[in-house]
């Protein structure tokens, strides 16, 4: 350390001039440090308040005194936590502990540039009730618990309370979801860094029940991820294809529903299969791996399946309609939507001419300051996009299949394939939507990408945050297709 000051006439005096300087040095420069992130995290969650206030529907939903309340208690509460971030981390922390009391799936943070992980070695899953040890390192310098040990207790807190009362709050407070249970569980032994936990103490040892009823003790050592935690996390999405499984069985992985140009190609070779299966005796739709995306891939598949007049019975049944929140920000949103639509679609298609519409409807809507814009019917889209398909198709055996990640337009799907007489589902509970949708994005002061809904469903026969659970739950490795395949044909 250089100290600027003139010399040090004595040996007495040089060391009380230089303890003088040295130390205040060090705390200017963690102070200067701290006020960064604290006024960067003050910058965000202010440009994220006016953002839910000025553009979300939610903000004016009468019928969601929950979400309104939070808007302004939320933000005084996050405001208040921001006084204790010293780091990037932290202040992820506080904008995720705001951003999770909407308990609003499609509101949510990308931030650009979130640090690295770590873990204990393992991660829990959930058998019933109880956590488990679902995944264990290849190579860890400590004993882990085996795969299938029950985790009862950390640091002599229960699990089930160290989620819901330290991790939820940051992560997903939705406890009425088994999804988010399940979500919950695989934090226990990870420190996330798309999720972080402020203040967040590791625990140091938890006491798990072996797969033969012996209790054991483990201490834990916590090191950066190296690159095994993303399998463990995240569902992986099996490619989109048919596959036959014979004896008139056909399986679907209908895993993706934003399809690239390379995918738009091999998914209309699937949908040509597709059409072809009207004498089957068995289809499987499975899910797995869909984070939902564009509906209308979800619609040309089933279509293709079940025919246009089942399809479109279903969606003729439903009474629910869309009302946009008028803003500026649904405006540019909808702007820059139509531009991507005139690549992919040209300006002469009926998907381009919607969009068109809407968006010179909210540019009127705001002219004349309306709240909200009711959105057409959009069946003349489905018309045109499904104009070849067949009116009737499969009548055999269907089942679907789901995982925990399952939402948006997967969940979409889903209600058109349950609404199927004789439907069975199998697999794990869904996750769950609001009744709002469709999102914009806006760059926050820190780089990251805030992202938000700009309509709301009315009568939407699926209900505010509503998961489908299924009757029939797989308790293994829901990624391990060969086995959710075995256990599925067992039960059909």
């Amino acid at each position: 350390m250089t100290v600027t000051t003139g010399s040090c006439f004595s040996t007495n005096i040089r060391l009380i001039l230089c303890s003088v300087f040295f130390v205040p040095s060090f705390a200017l420069a963690e102070e200067t440090h701290t006020k960064h992130w604290q006024d960067l995290t003050s910058n965000d969650l202010y440009a994220i308040h006016q953002l839910i206030v000025t553009a979300h529907p939610g903000a004016l939903d009468r019928d969601n005194k929950d979400f309104t309340g939070w808007v302004e208690q939320g933000y005084l509460k996050a405001s208040q936590l921001s006084k204790q971030v010293k780091s990037r981390k932290d202040s992820l922390a506080v904008l995720n502990f705001y951003i999770a009391g909407f308990q609003d799936g499609h509101v949510g943070l990308s931030p650009s540039d979130q640090g690295k992980s770590s873990w204990a070695g393992f991660v829990l899953g959930m058998q019933g009730q109880r956590f488990v040890v679902k995944n264990t390192s290849r190579n860890w310098p400590v004993p882990l618990p085996p795969v299938g040990s029950e985790v009862v207790a950390c640091d002599d807190k229960p699990v089930r309370e160290t989620l819901e009362n330290d991790l939820s709050p940051y992560i997903d407070r939705r406890l009425g979801l088994a999804s988010t249970w399940l979500h919950l569980a695989t934090q226990l032994t990870v420190d996330d860094a798309r999720y972080p936990v402020l203040g967040r103490v590791l625990p140091k040892s938890c006491s798990v029940v072996l797969p033969d009823g012996v209790r054991q003790d483990f201490t834990l050592l916590w090191q950066q991820d190296r690159g095994e935690l993303e399998s463990f996390l995240l569902q992986p999405q099996p490619p989109q294809a048919l596959q036959d499984l014979g004896g008139g069985r056909y399986w679907i992985h209908v895993s993706n529903f934003t399809p690239s140009a390379a995918d738009n190609a091999a998914l209309k070779k699937m949908l040509d299969a597709i059409n072809h299966l009207g004498d089957a005796s068995l289809v499987v739709l499975d899910t797995r791996g869909n984070r939902g995306g564009n509906s209308l891939v979800g619609v040309e598949i089933l279509s293709a399946l079940l025919g246009s007049q089942v399809v479109n019975s279903v969606d003729k049944q439903s009474r629910a309609y869309a009302m946009w929140r008028v803003s500026p920000f649904a405006y540019s949103t909808l702007s820059h939507v139509l531009g991507s639509m005139e690549g992919d679609y040209g300006k002469n298609s009926e998907a381009y001419k919607f969009v068109s519409g809407l968006t010179h409807s909210m540019e009127f809507a705001l002219r004349e300051k309306k709240d909200w814009l009711r959105q057409p019917s959009s069946s003349s889209i489905n018309q045109e996009r499904f104009e070849g398909s067949k009116a009737h198709g499969f009548k055999g055996q269907l089942a679907l299949v789901t995982d925990s990640f399952c939402a948006s337009a997967c969940l979409d799907f889903a209600d058109v394939v349950l609404a199927i007489p004789g439907v069975v589902h199998l697999g794990l509970p869904t996750s769950a939507d609001t009744l709002y949708i469709d999102i914009g994005a806006q760059t926050l002061p820190s780089g990251g990408q805030f992202w938000l809904p700009l309509k709301v469903w009315r009568d939407r026969a699926r209900g505010n945050n509503q998961s489908y659970d299924p009757p029939f739950i797989f308790e293994g490795d829901i990624a391990d297709t060969a086995a959710v395949q075995k256990w599925v044909l067992e039960r059909l």
